[in-house]
């Protein structure tokens, strides 16, 4: 094919283009055949991205933003602290329960816990879990194992209520004691459910609550749902961050 002047279309292509895609192409599709290997070569791009968003200007108030090696270590060093400066009863809304991993550990290392309550259908995944219409897990995983109790059976600081079934269902009857600082567990994968909890905690939550989201990273889903809360209004200060998860405190 030619232009108006005779010279072929072809010789205006950029030859390192059309050797990247080859190889893209090549790379791509085997990639596309496996399950696991895309799986995480797809999060560490996204972890990657995840590191440059938070650290961004506009992203939170605040200059220093503190990465952490695991999501325990931005628990202890970063959220406890955090909790702490706001001098107020504590109060723990975590949703996304699943075996109690995480209850299990803020009971044995916060001593401050004035309330608990556990978000959870304790059926694993209500819908499966999917990064642009692709399901990287399928409905039903995290459900407790054959002979397992319903619910988790936790050593706690204090009682602990657990609410059964879609968060959507049980958050809309949830009540704050002002005098409280929340501390908001979020673990739920899922784009509806976290956009259910930041909407509530747009209604309700005060300055100095903390809220913790497991899967930040994620655009899909609770990244995404952070974004457009954001976009509604949520300012925050961000308390840490590691190649997954996020915390911040409310402004």
């Amino acid at each position: 094919m030619k232009n108006e002047h005779g010279t072929g279309l072809d010789s205006f292509r950029n030859p390192n283009a059309a050797y990247r895609e080859r190889v893209l192409g090549a790379c791509s599709y085997v990639l596309s055949r496996t399950r696991l290997p895309l799986w995480y070569l797809e999060t560490l791009v996204l972890s990657a991205r995840f590191f440059q968003r938070v650290t961004a200007d506009g992203f939170g108030t605040g200059r220093r933003k503190t990465r952490f090696r695991d999501r325990e270590a931005l628990w202890s060093d970063g959220v406890i602290p955090a909790l702490r400066r706001a001098g107020s009863p504590i109060r723990g809304l975590e949703f996304g329960v699943a075996s109690g991993r995480a209850t299990a550990w803020w009971h044995a290392n916060l001593p401050e816990i004035a309330g608990w309550d556990g978000f959870d259908t304790f059926e694993g995944l209500p819908e499966p879990w999917t990064r642009g219409g692709v399901t990287v897990m399928e409905q039903g995983v995290f459900a407790p194992e054959p002979g397992q109790s319903e619910f988790p059976v936790i050593s706690a600081r204090c009682p602990i209520i657990w609410h059964k079934g879609l968060i959507g269902d049980t958050i809309t009857g949830l009540d704050r004691d002002p005098a409280e600082v929340l501390l908001i567990l979020v673990d739920v994968d899922l784009l509806a459910p976290t956009r259910e909890i930041l909407d509530w905690a747009l209604r309700a939550g005060r300055p100095g609550d903390c809220i913790y989201f497991d899967e930040a990273f994620d655009p899909f889903n609770e990244g995404l749902a952070i974004t457009e809360a954001m976009e509604r209004g949520l300012t925050f200060s961000v308390v840490g961050y590691t190649g997954s998860a996020l915390a911040i405190v409310l402004e």
